[in-house]
């Protein structure tokens, strides 16, 4: 599987290239990173560009919080409680469309009970050039915020990794002469491997429907909760596996 994705990698590095450079740059984000409670809705991961003008993105790994052993903030405050207490029906709620505008091959990251989907990587093919944005299609369910909660919205906070070249995990974030082999768009400071030097996350939030949903009135103007994978969760979900073994971090 090593060779697999070796052999994804194109040998490219035309002059048009090489002049172009990192200029009107965009981080890698969702396209929505807002939506209302109870709806569904189409997104895409929208990577904005390469590690480099020679380097194209070779595949991409996407991590939602589980839930399970999260990081929840509530009105800014650490929150020890369950996402349940905000949330019923988190769980389920990603999943990659299949799609091979970009990348060749697609597939969801299952948690660690192995039924619940925590995120999805894509990789193969043509890759993207560092001139161009490419989207990753996902769908997300329709998520409902408790009615007893006080919460107004949910932010789920996603990490992303652009991969450029397949490294093992010492020299994921080594920078060469061409650039680096992985752009981090990623949390700070948890000390995984696939840490970002500064916050760069992305991130999706469920708003409250306050028609259909209204708050109670004990909550006054309610609060924001903040969910975000923990250092666990990134460590053992964020490598890319393919065909059930492990192609990234290099083994």
């Amino acid at each position: 599987m090593k060779q697999y994705f070796k052999a994804m990698t194109p040998a490219l590095a035309t002059a048009a290239l090489l002049g172009i450079g990192q200029t009107a740059l965009a981080h890698t984000s969702l396209e929505t990173s807002t939506m209302s409670e109870g709806v569904r809705v189409v997104n895409n991961v929208q990577i904005g560009h390469a590690c480099s003008a020679t380097k194209r993105v070779i595949a991409t790994s996407v991590v939602f919080p589980d839930g399970a052993d999260s990081i929840i903030t509530a009105g800014g405050q650490t929150y020890t409680g369950l996402l349940t207490d905000f949330v019923s029906n988190w769980g389920p709620n990603i999943q990659p469309l299949y799609s091979r505008s970009a990348f060749d091959e697609v597939d969801e990251k299952y948690g660690s009970t192995g039924s619940n989907v925590v995120g999805l990587w894509a990789g193969g093919g043509p890759g993207m050039p560092n001139h161009m944005v490419a989207y990753v299609p996902f769908r997300v369910n329709a998520t409902n915020i408790v009615p007893t909660s006080c919460a107004t919205s949910v932010r789920f906070t996603v990490n992303i990794v652009d991969i450029c070249n397949i490294t093992k995990v010492a020299d994921l974030h080594a920078e060469g002469a061409d650039g680096p082999s992985a752009e981090f768009w990623t949390q700070a400071g948890l000390g995984t491997p696939f840490d970002a030097p500064t916050a760069a996350a992305a991130s999706l939030t469920i708003t409250r429907n306050l028609t259909t949903n209204p708050l109670p009135t004990s909550c006054g103007t309610g609060m924001a909760v903040t969910v975000s994978p923990s250092a666990a969760q990134l460590t053992r979900d964020m490598p890319i596996k393919y065909q059930g073994l492990q192609v990234w971090p290099a083994p």
